[in-house]
């Protein structure tokens, strides 16, 4: 599997000037509610254009897809699916789609090994980047190149590079990005950062560096003595996936270039673990009151996800906020973040790929995702050609937080994708042990590398 450190802008959408952002997941073992954003834009009335079967009577067919998005999570959420179900089977008469849907994308993982193990059907997944390589090494899915070859549409530079990087195995590639680029940002509510003189413009927030988000989160924040009425940062916790925003920017990387170690006890790496733990303890941005949100704007600055636009708006439509990336450390060179995009992915057990894979490649075409996820879900979607789309620049106008988030992504590190759930498992005792204050960060940073080396060892990339 190739290296990344920082993705480029260039590489991750393969044009410039185009309008887009950070979708929307939470991608890897992200919460229920960040996966669920609302969408406000009507659907276009005609379908999505896609070969129509032989209207001659069919012998039925059975599509089974499975997927942590769960339709009772949120009307839009619902609305898709029965949206892309009910138009597939239209196109494809004597076709059925089945989604089994799972709480979580570890619950979802446990779920398909459970079901492959069985022998029951199983044709196509969202599959998280947290656990792509794991269904990888075990030859849970089969490679799209053969399909691509047949279908210039879904050739692989037709989706954004940052999504790329994850579906590649052995110069083979196994998905289609989706639902991304995914970026954790620095939420800012921008009307309480005027309340406070201070200048929320991306021109300040977009080039910012650790002094000048510490004072702003000092000058925000509202205290008297221990008792915070308004948190100027939620100073959140440790661990893999809490210290990669803080370690890019600051010239770090969680992996060597061949990813088959551990890196983060840099002295780069070590530093931006300082100054993570010096915003909970030395500045005091913590413990949290209670009940505070940043959606109820008693936290003025927070790590949020881009894809949260619709869930923000839907927990307070008066909210008036923009995104941030993470700031630069003093060994940095730009601001940044932690990105990631998951994917659609064809399982090797299915008992009909090719129209497994008529279902896949239809639900990620641009008629559909324009449909769907510009004009249902208002997130971003895996195609290049998706930012330049007349659906898109509507949700942009409607919604201007969303506009230019790639950039973050493409000065951001891969999420913590390498036997995610094995080296989660690993590591948090160090982490536990560190945000108990038992272990320094000097003392925490290298033991964890150790651990989770131990399990890049035992399991391979």
């Amino acid at each position: 599997m190739r290296s990344i450190g920082q993705l480029s802008r260039r590489s991750l959408l393969g044009w410039s000037g185009v309008v887009g952002g950070g979708v929307l997941l939470a991608a890897c073992g992200a919460q229920t509610g960040a996966m669920e954003g609302e969408g406000e834009m009507e659907a276009k009335e005609e379908a999505p254009k896609a070969e129509m079967a032989d209207t001659k009577e069919m012998e039925p067919r059975l599509i089974v897809h499975t997927d942590w998005w769960r339709p009772g999570g949120a009307p839009t959420i619902q609305e898709y699916f029965d949206g892309i179900k009910a138009d597939f089977a239209e196109l494809n008469p004597g076709v059925t789609v089945e989604s089994v849907h799972v709480q979580g994308t570890n619950g979802l993982r446990e779920h398909v090994t459970v079901m492959i193990a069985a022998g029951e059907q199983v044709d196509s997944s969202q599959v998280s980047v947290a656990f792509i390589l794991d269904w990888l090494l075990k030859d849970f899915l089969q490679p799209l190149d053969p399909f691509q070859a047949r279908d210039p549409e879904s050739a692989p530079d037709k989706f954004v590079d940052s999504g790329r990087f994850f579906n590649q195995h052995n110069g083979m590639t196994y998905g289609l990005p989706y639902d991304g680029p995914s970026t954790t940002v620095v939420g800012i509510n921008t009307r309480l950062f005027l309340d406070a003189g201070l200048d929320p413009a991306r021109d300040f927030t977009w080039n910012w560096d650790w002094d000048q988000f510490l004072e702003s989160a000092q000058l925000a924040h509202e205290a008297e003595g221990d008792n915070i009425f308004r948190l100027g940062y939620d100073a959140d916790s440790f661990s893999l996936y809490g210290i990669a925003r803080w370690v890019y920017p600051n010239g770090a990387r969680l992996y060597t270039a061949d990813n088959t170690a551990a890196a983060f006890d840099s002295p780069q790496g070590i530093a931006a673990g300082q100054f993570k733990e010096d915003l909970r303890l030395k500045y005091k941005f913590g413990p949290k009151p209670e009940g505070a949100t940043f959606e109820n704007e008693q936290v003025i600055t927070d790590a949020r996800g881009s894809w949260q636009v619709g869930y923000l708006l839907g927990e307070n439509p008066d909210l008036e906020f923009d995104f941030a990336p993470f700031p630069k450390g003093p060994d940095g060179t730009t601001p940044g973040s932690v990105t990631w995009t998951n994917q659609w992915c064809l399982f090797g057990p299915s008992p009909d790929p090719d129209l497994a894979w008529q279902w896949i490649s239809w639900v990620n075409s641009e008629p559909t995702l324009e449909k769907y996820f510009a004009g249902i879900l208002s997130r971003n979607a895996g195609r290049k050609e998706f930012y330049q789309s007349e659906a898109w620049a509507k949700i942009v106008e409607d919604r201007p937080v969303l506009k230019d988030l790639e950039i973050i992504a493409d000065n951001s590190g891969p999420y913590p994708w390498v036997h995610t759930a094995a080296g989660n498992e690993a590591t948090n005792p160090v982490w536990e042990a560190l945000n108990n204050q038992e272990l320094t960060v000097q003392e925490a940073f290298p033991q964890a590398v150790g651990l989770l080396n131990g399990v890049l060892e035992e399991l391979g990339v």
